[in-house]
């Protein structure tokens, strides 16, 4: 069986041939798709914001068109690229998204998506506590000063610089990362509301938060954390009429996708001061212009779409991804799947059970 081990300027392929040797005996072939580190960044926003059809296919891929799995990160899985691998059984994400699968053309073709949820909720959940910090205390603010010669001491939240004990921190989004956020703000004795719906309310309970709706999130908190899914559905979450909900006292945070705020009408609160401030990760374009109005600021955080870039959420990730496929082939049902109904299908089950074998793998 061959296998396909892709990687780019974040993950190697390497590693995903390292992790891909506890599947079995397998012709693993390592390729890379971007390893310039800044035109990853610009193609991989592309991707997450257009889908994995805007880009070619990779030559990787189709030089290769007997390969039936193919271990990823960010290179793109077009339905195009997908018919140039003509026996192509698994794709395998090394992440939780799955911007970069044509996940419906994958299930037309009875090829199986495996991603890996959680893989960066540590480094994430750390970030989106470290910016509100950041934005609300003038970290960096006075840090630029003290660079520049000066001793800055008055900053436009001067008259509520807040501690966090007692504030109200509305959640977003409450999959694995507003969970971890949520157990790593209690040690800060706040209130925590989140609005997700499509959670159950006993996991909220279960994290000393509350469920509300969305009105009420936007009102009431002192920090809103954006932790959410991007799709069609929820494109620009937070829009002009969020914002005007929101207390003039009260920061918006967002690590997750730009796509889920209206960045021109967050400008404009910011520059009419209709909130206190804002700390971003991720913006409609990146890198930031150099004249965008967001760089002009002074009550916003802004930084380089690194909340997720840490040693151990890289070096775990290929390791993570391929224990899924691991579960897959041993017929396990605790696997992420973004297309389940296939393992439900006659010649997928076949396929898999052949797999395992070939692989050398022991079949239950």
């Amino acid at each position: 069986m061959e296998i396909l081990c892709i990687g780019d300027a974040m993950i190697a392929g390497t590693s995903f041939e390292r992790a891909a040797r506890v599947l079995g005996e397998a012709n693993r072939v390592v390729g890379d798709w971007e390893t310039d580190w800044s035109q990853l960044q610009h193609r991989r926003l592309v991707v997450e914001q257009q889908g994995p059809g805007v880009e070619p296919v990779p030559q990787f891929l189709a030089h290769h068109p007997d390969a039936e799995m193919v271990l990823a990160l960010f290179c793109p899985f077009s339905a195009a690229a997908m018919d140039a691998m003509h026996h192509l059984r698994v794709i395998g994400v090394a992440r939780a998204g799955v911007e970069n699968v044509d996940v419906t053309a994958a299930s037309e073709r009875g090829i199986l998506v495996v991603n890996v949820m959680g893989r960066n909720a540590e480094a994430v959940s750390d970030f989106a506590i470290g910016l509100i910090l950041n934005e609300a205390r003038n970290i960096s603010r006075a840090y630029l000063s003290i660079r520049a010669g000066g001793w800055r001491k008055e900053f436009g939240n001067s008259s509520f610089v807040p501690e966090l004990k007692g504030k109200t921190v509305g959640i977003v989004g409450f999959g694995y990362i507003g969970q971890l956020l949520a157990k790593k703000l209690r040690g800060f004795d706040v209130r925590m509301q989140v609005y997700d719906p499509w959670v159950h309310p006993e996991v909220v309970e279960a994290a000393g938060a509350t469920v509300v709706d969305k009105t009420t999130l936007f009102a009431e908190s002192d920090f809103i954390s954006l932790h959410a899914r991007l799709t069609s559905e929820n494109q620009h979450l937070v829009g002009a009429a969020e914002l005007a909900l929101m207390k003039p006292t009260a920061y918006l945070l967002n690590t997750a996708r730009s796509g889920l705020v209206d960045e021109d009408a967050l400008v404009l609160a910011l520059q009419e001061g209709r909130i206190a401030g804002a700390a971003l990760d991720v913006f409609d374009v990146e890198p930031l212009a150099e004249g965008h109005p967001l760089r002009t600021l002074d009550n916003v955080t802004l930084t380089t779409h690194i909340a997720g870039t840490t040693r151990e959420a890289l070096t775990r990730s290929p390791e993570l991804l391929a224990e899924q496929v691991a579960r897959l082939l041993d017929g396990s049902h605790e696997v992420s799947v973004k297309n389940p109904e296939l393992l439900e299908e006659d010649a997928v089950k076949s396929w898999l059970v052949g797999a395992a074998k070939r692989l050398g793998r022991t079949v239950k």
